[in-house]
């Protein structure tokens, strides 16, 4: 009795691309797997990139709550550790103002394995740069209210790691009448108390008005020009001992 001889596939080889563009290819016995390369994650099959953009600390100047907003606007030199994660020192990067995007996510400094916090879902950014993005909504420098019993804008987000213990995610299960728990809001305000640059969770008087998050006030009409306000946290609680990492994904 004669047997055929199996034949070997090399899926890894074959014109039909099985792995992400993004991905290595191992071929197995009968099969094959995919791992996304370094500085990319998913499954293999899909791979997302993400950089590292900007960094909100507490433990150092309150560059991104200047009174001339210049940060978010106007910065076009890049500041502090661009390349380093871990540090708790304010950061923005050239890539805040000059890399596209459609999704972005938070991090603590302190987590080495940078598990988001927070990631935005739906193509927040719609291709554009954060830059373009944060001020899309209008020209808020030097004492202009933001807005008034709103956010300007919103994204989905979904939550991990270790945002139950982190500074301005205290209302990140809050439903509000402001915004419901899993919005990012963008330039908020809650009635005469405070607001937000970027609010997470929810808002409105259920949810402890809307200053937590990144770049919170305690102004009553929300604006940079106040002297109760940090680069991220909730209220009075505002964490020195790490600061949150901004990345986009592209």
């Amino acid at each position: 009795m004669f047997r055929l001889k199996k034949e070997y596939i090399d899926e890894c080889s074959t014109s039909i691309r099985p792995c992400d563009i993004n991905a290595d290819c191992h071929n197995t016995n009968g099969s094959y797997s995919c791992s996304c390369k370094s500085g990319f994650f998913g499954n293999g099959k899909t791979c997302t990139g993400w950089t590292l953009i900007a960094r909100f600390s507490n433990s150092d100047g309150k560059n991104w709550m200047r009174d001339d907003g210049k940060w978010w606007y106007d910065q076009q030199i890049a500041t502090g550790a661009t390349n380093d994660p871990s540090v708790n020192n304010d950061m923005i990067s050239t890539a805040f103002w000059s890399v596209s995007g459609n999704e972005i996510k938070i991090t603590r400094s302190d987590d080495p394995s940078h598990t988001p916090l927070l990631q935005t879902t739906g193509n927040c950014l719609g291709g554009q740069t954060f830059r373009s993005k944060i001020t899309s909504y209008g020209e808020f420098r030097n004492g202009k209210v933001w807005a008034s019993h709103r956010c300007l804008g919103t994204c989905t987000v979904h939550y991990g790691g270790q945002y139950k213990s982190t500074d301005g995610f205290q209302q990140a299960e809050c439903n509000g009448n402001l915004q419901s728990a899993n919005k990012i809001g963008f330039w908020c305000d809650w009635s005469s108390g405070d607001g937000s640059v970027m609010m997470i969770g929810g808002g409105g008087s259920s949810c402890y008005r809307a200053d937590h998050g990144v770049g919170i006030t305690e102004a009553n009409e929300a604006s940079f020009v106040y002297s109760y306000e940090h680069d991220f946290g909730f209220d009075s609680h505002t964490s020195q001992s790490y600061s949150l990492n901004l990345w986009i994904s592209y």
